[in-house]
């Protein structure tokens, strides 16, 4: 976790998954973890994971179309932050909590339908979920 998050997470609470998946056809990876947030390991979060908000996303000329995709699927627009929450909520672990409307909510940069990673907060925690398939 210290390698993918750029520090070590405080050990009180954690609860974490991760599963490799490898076969012919490729690879499935996820990964999953929650853990208390620490205010000063949120900038190094950051920039470890090169997150961005789902606002700069849409905004990213070279990214939007791909981020829109794995957000929305082929359904229709509704409000961009509604679904983002429903996306991570869809797709989160049951130990991690809901993406409320209150949370801050980051993708890493890039991220798209073949691999991605969501970051948002709640009541003091963080819950990071990633998903890569190669």
């Amino acid at each position: 976790m210290s390698n993918v998050l750029g520090f070590r997470p405080n050990s009180d609470g954690l609860r974490y998954s991760l599963a490799l998946y490898g076969d012919g056809s490729g690879a499935d990876d996820r990964l999953a973890i929650r853990f208390v947030l620490d205010a000063s390991s949120w900038p190094i979060l950051c920039e470890k994971c090169r997150l961005k908000s789902p606002d700069e996303a849409m905004a990213s000329p070279g990214w939007s179309e791909s981020f829109e995709r794995l957000i929305r699927g082929e359904a229709t627009a509704n409000d961009l932050l509604y679904d983002v929450r429903e996306f991570i909520d869809t797709n989160r672990h049951p130990f991690q909590d809901r993406a409320s409307s209150s949370a801050t909510i980051a993708f890493s940069n890039e991220s798209d339908v073949n691999s991605w990673c969501a970051v948002w907060t709640a009541d003091g925690w963080v819950n990071y979920l990633s998903f890569d398939q190669g």
